[in-house]
């Protein structure tokens, strides 16, 4: 089963009261040379649990003051559904995260390795009239993988080369970033996912092979 999470990004930054989009947060992204602790929390917004110290369902996101502080708005997040499928996410990061990684892209990449990625999406119930978190990672709560790269020059990694406004009426400027991740090998992740705020369930991302898994398909004695 595919899993796809398309979003309002821009109602992700500046809430419209009487809609009730889904909207998708980038908590962490880390790794392919960054410096620890990878890229900066420098968005702040309201979510739609915007009271202080509210539940969000994730240990990575934390309301404060009412408010988010997080890596980018997601505009799209996929995922085909496979163990070995790589997690697609479209999203809109500061200018100063977005020339980072414009930076190291103009070089060939030292590394690969994505050391931490996290990501929270939120979508409204209408039956219930009530929000309801619709994923993110759960354990761990922070992924670890490669950047997709299925030839030696096709790295699924790019930044936008022209600023997006948030608003006609807002100047404020953000760049589209799309990057492909694929599990570590010998690592699995849960997934947590939802279709309304009482139906939840868990999907495995990754494999183990080896004596890991020799041991965990072994019979009981």
């Amino acid at each position: 089963m595919a899993y796809s999470f398309p979003c309002d990004w821009k109602a992700g930054f500046v809430m419209d009261p009487t809609k009730k989009q889904r909207v998708g947060y980038l908590v962490g992204f880390n790794g392919i040379g960054l410096t620890d602790p990878g890229l900066a929390k420098d968005i702040t917004v309201f979510t739609p649990y915007n009271v202080e110290g509210a539940d969000t369902g994730y240990a990575d996101l934390t309301v404060t003051e009412d408010k988010v502080e997080v890596v980018g708005v997601i505009e799209d997040f996929s995922w085909q559904g496979g163990v070995g499928d790589p997690i697609c996410i479209s999203a809109y990061l500061s200018a100063e995260n977005a020339m980072l990684i414009k930076g190291l892209l103009k070089m060939t990449l030292k590394t690969t390795s994505v050391k931490g990625l996290g990501w929270w999406i939120s979508n409204f119930d209408e039956e219930t009239k009530a929000w309801y978190v619709e994923a993110h990672p759960k354990a761990p709560t922070t992924i670890t993988g490669q950047l997709n790269a299925p030839g030696k020059t096709d790295i699924r990694i790019s930044v936008a080369d022209e600023a997006t406004k948030i608003a006609a009426n807002i100047d404020v400027n953000v760049y589209n970033v799309y990057f492909e991740v694929v599990p570590a090998a010998n690592q699995t992740c849960d997934f947590h996912f939802a279709t309304s705020k009482d139906k939840n369930f868990i999907k495995r991302w990754g494999l183990k092979v080896g004596t890991q898994a020799e041991a965990a398909l072994a019979p009981a004695t």
